[in-house]
């Protein structure tokens, strides 16, 4: 007869706290390092608060809120990039029964980012996401607002 050997099976409770002990110190090694942490953002260079307003004869008029100044305006037939932005982002506040009184903000971070902020809904575009030059289109409204102050 032929003997069956077996191996020995360590307890489940043992191997239960080794993996329980692992997990703990690969926790503990992410916190101390960082990780799998979200960066802190970055100070804010510059902001102005906008209104997009639809005018009779087609052009759109950007206004500093600030000083209620009209800061830039797109004539009729031009500016794509701006025109549909807002037009995406006026559909949102319709479809939560939410007006225009609430500004648009538009700011730049030390970070190079320029971002689209919608007050009333909470929706942020990140603008560098449409390249370039569809970026370019609000910072040069972004800084022209500041010229004006």
């Amino acid at each position: 007869m032929s003997a069956v050997l077996e191996r020995p099976r360590s307890p489940p409770a043992v191997a239960m706290m080794a993996v329980g002990a692992l997990v703990f110190v690969m926790c503990g090694a992410a916190r101390l390092t960082g990780y799998g942490a979200a960066p802190a953002p970055a100070p804010v260079v510059a902001q102005v608060s906008l209104h997009f307003n639809d005018m009779p004869n087609g052009t759109v008029d950007v206004v500093d809120v600030a000083t209620g100044r009209v800061i830039n305006v797109i004539a009729a037939g031009k500016g794509g990039f701006l025109r549909s932005t807002m037009r995406v982002m006026a559909t949102e506040r319709e479809v939560r029964h939410l007006g225009p009184a609430k500004p648009f903000t538009l700011l730049a971070t030390a970070d190079n980012r320029l971002q689209l902020i919608d007050t009333a809904t909470g929706q942020v575009l990140e603008l560098e996401a449409f390249g370039p030059s569809n970026e370019a289109v609000f910072e040069k409204i972004l800084y022209a607002a500041g010229d004006e102050k």
